[in-house]
């Protein structure tokens, strides 16, 4: 179909600006045993190695390319204390006892990225000061009002936003209705993953970049992993390779739809429109199905998650529309030109919730985070590294469930596009007939 792991879009350079510089970790060229292989080294494969290491276990991290070249390093950068579904989703789907685990991890998960930002001393512009969530529509503005009123009833940090409550905190009479939830918050993806590969190097975890797996089996009571110039032999094996999956382990592959993410960039705003559009440091995002990220960056640029092809890379289409939707939002914003953008790839599970799959004894994979990557994936390679320790004291959260087959895979570009365009047809249907007359309807 397509292998997002020989994709040679170039990193986000805005966030490179403001980031450690690259690990530039040696190859593995030499033949190693450890407790714990980690093939990836991404949020899930650096969460894991850190908390093997802090357990006393020893790992060893193999990246294919270098930290932050894959999905970790090309994050919007939202720490979200939610899944992709709401919390009576996750429960029907997993059950009262399984589903409130996960719906309570995940709320929590914000608190544990931002306490390992700073326990680490992680320099990457992490702010938790709350991310607004907006509705584009009648049944948008139901569904938030019984989240906001289902995590109060808990006695968590979520706020109603009326009209003009909503109008101060995102700077602009577009949506009338929003919520505010001070659990989240942002940070700089980029930095955030290569603060964390600095952090497992200081624990004494070897990572080895430009080390591409190209076999793995098994021998005897040990797993054997093969590398152009090396090999490692491991008790247990994580891949943690999401989107950027090859064929290492071809159902893997077969289990997700690998799809591109678009972000934008435009120049630094003015310091006059930049008191005035989301003047609070929040983040934004609404109800619609498709992206619709809106945050400023700390250097006063407007960063903005578009809604592009699924499949094809940068164009100057989708460019354009995400012009128009960044005026209608805030027309204060004087003229301008996209000073960037970049695409990576996302891991899309087909029920849009993240896997974790034994593939054998003793071999395991996290896969399928379906955009909600650095909550889950911190707290899946936390969760794993328990796992592999064989600690009695820590319950996991996320169940394990055999490999789904998407079937539909070998013909997803066609069906995905088909369905992404219905998908935007319905939001502006939605947005026409909800926001009231004098307000512009979106792109």
């Amino acid at each position: 179909m397509y292998c997002p792991l020989q994709d040679p879009s170039p990193l986000p350079g805005v966030m490179a600006e403001r980031a450690p510089p690259p690990l530039k970790a040696a190859f593995l060229e030499d033949d190693v045993a450890t407790d714990v292989a980690i093939v990836g080294g991404g949020f899930t494969g650096l969460s894991t190695a850190l908390r093997l290491a802090e357990r006393g276990a020893r790992a060893v991290v193999l990246e294919s390319r270098e930290v932050g070249m894959g999905g970790s390093g090309r994050a919007y950068g939202q720490i979200v204390p939610y899944a992709k579904h709401d919390h009576n989703h996750i429960i029907h789907h997993y059950g009262s006892e399984s589903g409130q685990r996960i719906v309570d991890a995940v709320a929590g998960g914000p608190d544990y990225v931002f306490s390992l930002v700073q326990r680490l001393g992680i320099s990457c512009d992490a702010t938790q000061n709350g991310l607004i969530f907006a509705a584009h529509c009648r049944s948008g503005a139901a569904g938030l009002e019984g989240r906001a009123r289902y995590w109060q009833s808990k006695g968590a940090p979520v706020e109603l936003l009326d009209e003009a409550a909503t109008e101060r905190l995102v700077g602009s009479r577009y949506y009338p209705f929003s919520i505010l939830d001070r659990r989240g918050g942002t940070l700089n993806p980029l930095a955030f993953v290569r603060g964390l590969a600095a952090a497992v190097q200081r624990a004494g975890v070897p990572i080895h970049e430009r080390t591409h797996v190209t076999g793995i089996q098994r021998t005897e009571a040990h797993w054997r992993l093969r590398t152009a110039k090396g090999t490692v032999t491991a008790k247990s094996v994580l891949i943690a390779t999401g989107a950027y999956s090859d064929a290492l382990h071809p159902a893997l592959q077969r289990s997700i739809i690998p799809m591109r993410a678009h972000q934008l960039i435009s120049p630094p705003l003015s310091d006059n429109v930049r008191r005035t559009v989301l003047p609070g440091g929040h983040s934004l995002t609404d109800t619609r199905r498709l992206f619709s990220g809106v945050r400023v960056l700390p250097d006063g640029r407007f960063h903005l998650s578009a809604d592009g092809p699924a499949f094809a890379p940068n164009g100057e289409s989708f460019h354009k529309k995400g012009y128009r939707r960044v005026h209608q939002l805030f027309p204060q914003i004087e003229e301008f030109a996209w000073e960037s953008g970049w695409t990576g790839w996302v891991d899309m599970a087909t029920d849009a919730y993240p896997h974790v799959h034994e593939l054998a004894p003793g071999l395991w994979s996290i896969i399928g985070l379906s955009g909600r990557g650095i909550v889950f994936a911190t707290l899946l390679g936390r969760e794993m590294a328990e796992r592999f320790t064989e600690n009695r004291n820590y319950q996991p959260f996320m169940p394990v469930t055999p490999v789904p087959h998407v079937r539909i895979r070998p013909f997803a570009a066609p069906l995905v596009s088909a369905l992404m365009t219905l998908y935007r047809a319905i939001d502006r249907i939605e947005l026409a007939t909800y926001v009231r007359p004098g307000r512009s309807t979106a792109a």
